[in-house]
């Protein structure tokens, strides 16, 4: 531990001290370099207790760690990697997982990359935003968290029986970072039951992530209800899902526990990517090519 270290290199220090007063220069150099490699090798030990905490997690908690040992996550790849960057290049090769992160106090982070289309804007919309608007044809709903505490969007469901009556439904979920999506099946699942006829109309950006991309439950619908998908690029996660926060040993960990793996759509591009729109459009040109299509959109804007 640090603090044996610290014990250690003070009595070594002080029996140096009272032993070697012949040369204080050699002293000196002789406890520098001493120093040196009594703290290199207290931070290997250090990062080897790392390295062990973060497999021990990964087997314990990672639902996607057998598909990191089918990419080449071994033992013996794991014993070979000696620094920080040896293990995000592992991890690159191994996990194919967006929603993963694992960072420490040291400065080490990991979290996979994300492809952003050079025209998409987020949204300046405050979190958490709550909109419902109606107008003369359409039902418009402004959702940029799937907070399953939060109110609103615990009552997304209900909403349908008002939106019913519109030919037109937008459902606004542009920068919406997640959090649970079984209010958006059932509120797709009360349109069909209800035997809506209308057009709706799923909106996202390269910030909509997890339950944030709706497309996932709208996919299950896409031959009971007209669905049309409009924005950019989502953010791409959606492989795995429904993260546990842990610490152990200073490192943090944010890991999910359920795979959807087999439950995706086919237009999505994988994580990182995310769901290809069936309309392009950022916060921009939205509206104006909603309205193209018929929709009237008085007094509704993209923020």
């Amino acid at each position: 531990s640090s603090i044996s270290f610290l014990k250690f290199n003070y009595i070594f220090n002080k029996l140096i001290f009272i032993n070697i007063v012949s040369n204080k220069k050699v002293k000196f150099y002789f406890i520098v370099l001493f120093s040196f490699l009594l703290f290199s090798c207290n931070s290997k030990t250090n990062f080897n207790e790392e390295k062990e905490t973060i497999y021990h997690m990964l087997k314990k908690h990672y639902v996607g760690f057998s598909e990191m040992k089918k990419q080449g996550f071994t033992k013996e790849a794991w014993k070979k990697v000696s620094n920080y960057d040896e293990i995000k290049n592992l991890f690159d090769k191994c996990i194919n997982d967006t929603h993963l992160s694992i960072n420490n106090n040291n400065g080490f982070e990991y979290k996979q990359n994300q492809v952003f289309d050079k025209d998409s804007i987020k949204s300046d919309d405050p979190y958490p935003t709550f909109i419902k608007k109606t107008t003369s044809n359409t039902y418009y709903l402004r959702y940029n968290s799937c907070n399953i505490n939060w109110p609103d969007y615990a009552n997304f469901p209900n909403l349908a029986y008002e939106a019913l009556k519109y030919d037109y439904i937008v459902l606004d979920f542009r920068s919406n970072s997640g959090g649970g999506n079984g209010q958006q099946y059932e509120f797709f699942r009360n349109l069909y039951v209800e035997n809506y006829k209308g057009k709706i109309f799923v909106t996202q950006d390269n910030w909509s992530y997890s339950a944030g991309e709706v497309w996932i439950m709208a996919s299950q619908f896409k031959d009971l209800l007209d669905l049309t998908l409009i924005g950019t690029h989502s953010g791409g996660a959606q492989i795995y899902g429904n993260c546990v926060n842990y610490e152990e040993n200073g490192i943090f960990f944010y890991l999910p526990s359920t795979s959807f793996a087999n439950n995706l759509p086919e237009n999505y591009l994988g994580e990182g990517k995310g769901y290809e729109p069936d309309i392009w459009a950022n916060k921009e040109n939205m509206k104006s090519k909603l309205e193209s299509l018929g929709l009237d959109l008085s007094g509704i804007e993209f923020n």
